[in-house]
């Protein structure tokens, strides 16, 4: 297993943000990756797909990043289903249920990220989540075991499933039952276009913010209007005037201003609503006092 040293991570997350870490490899096949999650099992380790939805600290990290490639790289449609490895592209998999006319996957369309990630996260709309697709989904242990686990047995939530954080998703089964073509269309293209209309494409973002809580409250970008940190900037980083759950780099912005535009509206939110906001993204490299002012712990 070839491994890089002090490798910046700007360039390989979306948010182009993010220090360096000290170890990094790109396995391109299921035993590349046995091999080194049992190298990097001590110092620890993370695995990186599109980086959609991590911020990462300017610090960088002391673990060890894997990015997956090579064979893990798949989408493919067999028997009633679509089975894709955790490398691939959530446009790919939305784009080939399109090209296909298989119903169920209009809600992927414009999603970033992989495969991967997408069902660490729980990827998708607010009703619609990519494990409600799901037949399957494969994983390997630290110990470099292959584990099945069905829908059942993730538990799956708005943004969470029930599984090790150091358990690596590799591969999923979804189903897709064919549909008819002229629908299967326009309700890609028209979930297409509404969300790169009403959302924030031409610059580095990791998509939303907050998970929008539960009823009687608000969604998360009317709570960002209301506390009146819509368009609000720091350094390079600005809550975004056309989506304000979104937070762009409007170019050289550093993890800490992202943090502070969170903290304030996490702050103004407690204080107008009575409401703690919770993350939607994920944070690597930042100390318990950072990741409490924006409630990630």
């Amino acid at each position: 297993m070839r491994w890089e040293s002090d490798v910046p991570l700007d360039s390989l997350a979306r948010y182009r943000i993010g220090g360096p870490v000290q170890r990094l490899c790109r396995p391109k096949s299921l035993e590349a990756l046995r091999k080194g999650l049992r190298e990097a099992s001590d110092a620890g380790y993370k695995i990186l797909g599109t980086g959609a939805n991590v911020l990462i600290s300017d610090r960088g990290l002391d673990c060890s990043v894997l990015v997956l490639r090579g064979e893990l790289d798949y989408v493919r449609v067999e028997n009633g289903a679509i089975e894709a490895g955790a490398a691939a592209r959530l446009p790919a998999l939305a784009g080939t249920a399109r090209r296909l006319a298989l119903r169920g996957f209009h809600f992927l369309e414009a999603v970033p990220g992989t495969i991967g990630g997408g069902l660490r996260m729980n990827a998708g709309s607010r009703d619609d989540w990519l494990w409600h697709c799901v037949e399957w989904a494969e994983l390997m242990t630290p110990e470099g075991e292959l584990v099945r686990m069905s829908p059942a047995e993730v538990a799956p939530s708005y943004r969470h499933v029930d599984v090790p954080d150091d358990w690596v998703f590799v591969a999923a089964r979804f189903s897709a039952p064919k549909g008819e073509i002229a629908a299967i269309k326009e309700a890609h293209m028209s979930f297409r276009e509404r969300k790169v209309r009403d959302q924030v494409y031409e610059l580095p973002s990791i998509g939303s913010t907050w998970k929008n809580p539960p009823t009687p409250y608000p969604s998360a970008w009317l709570i960002v209007n209301e506390v009146g940190m819509r368009g609000a900037k720091i350094g390079g980083a600005q809550i975004a005037e056309r989506h304000s759950n979104f937070i762009v780099n409007l170019g050289g912005a550093r993890a800490d201003d992202v943090l502070g535009l969170m903290a304030e509206t996490r702050r103004r939110a407690r204080e107008h609503f009575g409401l703690w906001l919770e993350p939607e993204i994920h944070f690597w490299g930042f100390d318990p006092e950072c990741l409490a002012t924006v409630g990630a712990i």
